[in-house]
């Protein structure tokens, strides 16, 4: 039976969140082992790479065996190809060959599950929904962070990151055809920033004690530490993607509500740029998913 026809047919959208965005992995993960049938996915940002993946067919094991080649933060660096900044920091060629590796010359019409992909037209202030043509432009389109990718220019429209007004694609999914939607917002909200605030707190409390008592070794490394992080701290990448979230979270929790199961799997004690934690990324959201099964199994009768 078709997907359009499918009475019973479950949505799964795939928020915005960058580094955060990799706890999707853990959430596919469980859902592949439940044999939860999804019939249609969703994603904007990150989760648009992530529903592009899975909708060709590789498996969250190998989505993440892919996503780990970002655990050693020299791989990221090479991803960054600064330019002169007149509509972005980065030119985003790099990008585009890494997602080229993965997505190589894949179209919509090779998907083994149908996916809507969200990008926001600066020129004309609208969401777009993306699903015809080659899933790299696609994918690319969707995660180009205003300010950081230069946007891509394309008959009369300007397109970045699709989770600008769309962070979580709820309603995209009903319009195709989706008879219930799983949400999943791996955004920190105010709970995950006081968290990660106290989180900061107890390891300054920590560097004072070594400051008082440790070795000159360790008293070293921690002005050495403290050093970069003032120099560091804030960066432009942390200013724009932690205002854009800020924004992004109110949006995708009235998304959520409108979602039959929403999904909150959020590193508490991570940024939008530890690709590194992947592993404690995939194992938030394995966990948030299996504490909602139940209403996840009820979807499938």
């Amino acid at each position: 039976m078709d997907n359009a026809e499918n009475k019973n047919m479950i949505g799964l959208a795939l928020g915005s969140g960058s580094a955060f965005g990799m706890a999707h992995i853990g959430v596919l993960n469980v859902l592949e082992k439940e044999k939860i049938p999804i019939g249609i996915v969703s994603g904007a940002s990150i989760g648009a790479l992530i529903a592009a993946m899975w909708g060709i067919g590789l498996s969250s094991l190998e989505i993440q065996k892919i996503s780990e080649r970002l655990k050693i933060k020299l791989n990221i660096i090479r991803l960054l190809d600064f330019t002169f900044p007149i509509s972005g920091l980065l030119a985003g060629r790099r990008l585009r060959r890494f997602l080229k590796a993965i997505l190589r010359e894949s179209t919509f019409d090779d998907l083994k599950v149908p996916v809507k992909i969200i990008a926001y037209d600066l020129a004309n202030r609208e969401t777009v929904v993306v699903d015809k043509g080659r899933l790299l432009d696609a994918v690319y389109k969707s995660i180009a962070v205003p300010g950081i990718f230069q946007p891509i220019m394309e008959d009369g429209r300007m397109f970045v990151d699709g989770g600008i007004l769309d962070p979580v694609p709820v309603d995209i999914l009903f319009k195709s055809g989706a008879k219930k939607v799983i949400a999943v917002n791996v955004l920190p909200g105010p709970k995950n920033i006081y968290e990660r605030n106290m989180a900061l707190k107890e390891v300054l409390k920590e560097e004072e004690n070594v400051l008082r008592q440790g070795s000159l070794d360790e008293k070293i490394c921690v002005h050495l530490t403290r050093f970069f992080r003032k120099m560091f701290t804030p960066n432009i990448f942390d200013v724009i993607m932690t205002s854009m979230q800020a924004m992004e979270y109110s949006i995708a929790e009235i998304n959520c509500c409108r979602a039959d199961v929403s999904l909150h799997p959020v590193l508490s004690n991570a940024t939008s740029i530890d690709f590194h934690l992947i592993k404690q990324f995939v194992r938030i959201g394995e966990e948030e998913t299996l504490r909602n099964i139940d209403k996840i199994r009820a979807l499938t009768t």
